[in-house]
C-alpha cells in the first residue's frame, strides 16, 4: 500500500529531529525513582544532579521537552508526563551521521592546527575539507532515511518505556507517541485501537513500524553558490543547507528555522516563532528574530540575535561572535509580534548571555559597539523606520514600539545618504553607528569647506580610495560589496 495515499499513515515529526537533539546522555531509567505519574521540573533537576547534570543542562532539557510537546514559545513550569519525558530523554540518542563530528578529529591546541588557522582567510577549512564534504553529502542523501530507521529501530524499546505491562499497551499510553508521531486527521491511537482500550505489545509495535513515513520537509534552500535570493513567503519550516558564497534574505516569519552546512553565507529571517537552529557551519553571518536560538559545531560566524532565551551553544563551536540583532525594517515589530517574541529590553539583551552546554569548552565572544554596524539589506525590497524616531526616543527599545504602534509611524525608503540605524540594538551600539555617521559628516564637511584645487582634490580622492580598497581586503569586506553589486546588476 502507497503510504503517501494511506490516511492511517503515521508521520514523524521532523522538527523534533532537527531542533531537539542535544548532547545529553541520560539513561531514561533514571526516572523510575519517581513513584507517581508525574514529575516537575524540581524533581528533574535534583535527580539529574545525582548524575552530574548541571543545573543549566536540566533547564534546557526540560524547557524544550516542554516546546516540543506543546508547539508553543511560552512554557510555564509545570509537572509533566513522567514517561513522555523519558521518552524525550530516549530521542538524544538519534544523531544524523556527521551532524556533530564533522570536527571531531581536529585539536584546538593542535601546533599545526594553530599555524593554519594564522594563515590568509579561506586557505583553511575544515567545513570545505574533502572528508567533511563527503559526509555532508552522504548526511544530505541519507537524514530521512535516517530519522525514520531510528524510529523503527526504538518503537519496541519506546513501548517498554510507556507501559509497565510487559504484555500489553493501553491506547492512552500508545498516545505518549504524539511526541514523535501525528496523523493529519486523527489522534494516532484511533488508527488503531478503535473500540477497544489495550492491545498486545508486539501487534501494535509491527504495525506501527509498517505506517511510519517521514515527510520532505516544508520548505528548503539547498546548494545555493554564489547567488542572491529574496523570499517573502517560504513554508512554516524553513531549513538553508549546504549553500556557499551566497547572500539569503527571508522577509517573513516562520516556525521553526534551521542554518546548516553552509559557508562565507550572509543570512537575515524576520522573525521565527519557535527554534533557529545553527549547525556545522563556517564563515557566516545570521541576523534573526527567534524564540529560542541553539548554536552548534560552527566556526568564525558573527550570529545578531533577538530572542526571549538565552542562545545555547554546544559542541564544537570555534570564534563565535554574539551580538545585537542590527536590522531595521519597516516590518521589524510586525514581525516580532507574529512570532510571539515579546518587545523588551530583556529579549534585545538576550544575546549577551549565552548558556553553554556539554563538556566541550566553546570559543565565544561579544561584538564590540566599535565593529558594530546596520544589516545592509536590498535597497529595493526593504523599507526602514525613519531614524528620527530612533532618536527621539533615545535609543529605547519600549518607547519605540509604544510610538510605532500607536501612531503609526510612517517608514522611509532606504536611502544611503540618510541615517539609517538599527532596530532592536541596546542604546550604547545604536549610538555608536550614529556617531559614525556624524564622523562621516564632518570629514565630508571639513574636505568641502578646505576648497582644495583640483590636483590636490584627485591626490586626496586617490589616497582614501587606496586606503579603502586595502581596508575592503585585509579584512575580507570586499566580498560584501561585490555580492551588493551583483545585486545591483541582476535588479537593473
Amino acid at each position: 500500500m502507497n503510504l503517501q495515499l494511506d490516511n492511517r499513515a503515521l508521520n514523524i515529526k521532523q522538527t523534533i529531529f532537527e531542533h531537539f537533539i542535544f548532547p545529553f546522555k541520560l539513561n531514561p531509567q533514571i526516572l523510575n525513582q519517581i513513584s507517581s505519574s508525574f514529575i516537575s521540573f524540581e524533581q528533574f533537576r535534583d535527580i539529574a544532579q545525582k548524575y552530574s547534570v548541571s543545573n543549566i543542562d536540566a533547564d534546557v532539557i526540560f524547557t524544550f521537552f516542554q516546546l516540543a510537546l506543546e508547539n508553543q514559545p511560552t512554557v510555564e513550569r509545570k509537572i509533566v508526563d513522567l514517561k513522555q519525558l523519558s521518552l524525550f530523554l530516549s530521542l538524544q540518542n538519534f544523531n544524523h551521521a556527521g551532524r556533530h563530528s564533522i570536527f571531531e578529529n581536529i585539536n584546538i591546541n593542535d601546533v599545526k592546527y594553530q599555524e593554519r588557522q594564522r594563515q590568509p582567510m579561506n586557505s583553511y577549512s575544515p567545513l570545505n575539507s574533502p572528508r567533511a564534504k563527503t559526509m555532508r553529502a552522504q548526511s544530505q542523501q541519507n537524514d530521512m532515511q535516517q530519522v525514520i530507521q531510528f524510529v523503527k529501530s526504538n518503537v519496541k524499546d519506546w513501548m517498554s518505556l510507556l507501559s509497565s505491562n510487559q504484555e500489553t499497551i493501553t491506547s492512552q499510553e500508545f498516545n505518549l507517541l504524539s511526541l514523535i508521531l501525528f496523523n493529519e486527521s486523527k489522534s494516532i491511537s484511533q488508527l488503531i485501537f478503535d473500540r477497544t482500550n489495550k492491545l498486545g505489545k508486539e501487534i501494535v509495535s509491527e504495525w506501527t513500524i509498517k505506517n511510519i513515513q517521514c515527510q520532505e520537509y516544508s520548505s528548503t534552500i539547498s546548494g545555493f553558490t554564489k547567488s542572491v535570493t529574496i523570499k517573502n513567503n517560504v513554508g512554516e519550516d524553513l531549513k538553508i543547507t549546504q549553500c556557499d558564497d551566497s547572500m539569503i534574505y527571508i522577509d517573513c516569519s516562520v516556525n521553526t528555522l534551521s542554518i546548516s552546512q553552509c559557508t562565507n553565507c550572509q543570512i537575515f529571517v524576520g522573525s521565527v516563532r519557535m527554534i533557529t537552529s545553527i549547525t556545522s557551519c563556517e564563515k557566516i553571518t545570521v541576523c534573526v528574530a527567534s524564540n529560542y536560538l541553539k548554536i552548534s559545531n560552527t566556526i568564525d560566524s558573527t550570529i545578531h540575535y533577538y530572542g526571549s532565551y538565552s542562545p545555547i551553544l554546544y559542541g564544537d563551536c570555534r570564534s563565535i561572535i554574539l551580538a545585537p540583532n542590527n536590522s531595521n525594517t519597516e516590518k521589524t515589530l510586525q514581525r516580532l509580534r507574529e512570532a510571539s517574541i515579546p518587545i523588551n529590553k530583556q529579549c534585545r539583551d538576550k544575546y549577551q548571555k549565552p548558556l553553554i552546554i556539554g563538556q566541550n569548552k566553546i570559543d565565544w565572544s561579544l561584538l564590540s559597539t566599535e565593529e558594530f554596524s546596520k544589516f545592509i539589506l536590498p535597497e529595493s525590497h526593504f523599507g526602514c523606520i525613519d531614524s528620527p524616531l530612533i532618536l527621539e526616543c533615545n535609543f529605547d527599545i519600549d518607547r519605540m514600539n509604544k510610538e510605532i504602534t500607536e501612531k503609526k509611524i510612517l517608514t522611509q525608503q532606504m536611502n544611503y545618504e540618510k541615517i539609517v540605524l538599527p532596530l532592536l540594538a541596546p542604546p550604547e551600539y545604536i549610538k555608536a553607528v550614529y556617531d559614525r555617521y556624524q564622523l562621516f559628516a564632518g570629514i565630508q564637511a571639513q574636505i568641502k569647506q578646505s576648497n582644495l584645487r583640483e590636483e590636490n582634490q584627485k591626490l586626496l580622492q586617490n589616497a582614501i580610495q587606496g586606503n579603502f580598497r586595502e581596508w575592503l581586503v585585509s579584512t575580507g569586506t570586499i566580498k560584501g560589496i561585490s555580492d551588493l553589486v551583483k545585486l545591483i546588476d541582476q535588479e537593473q
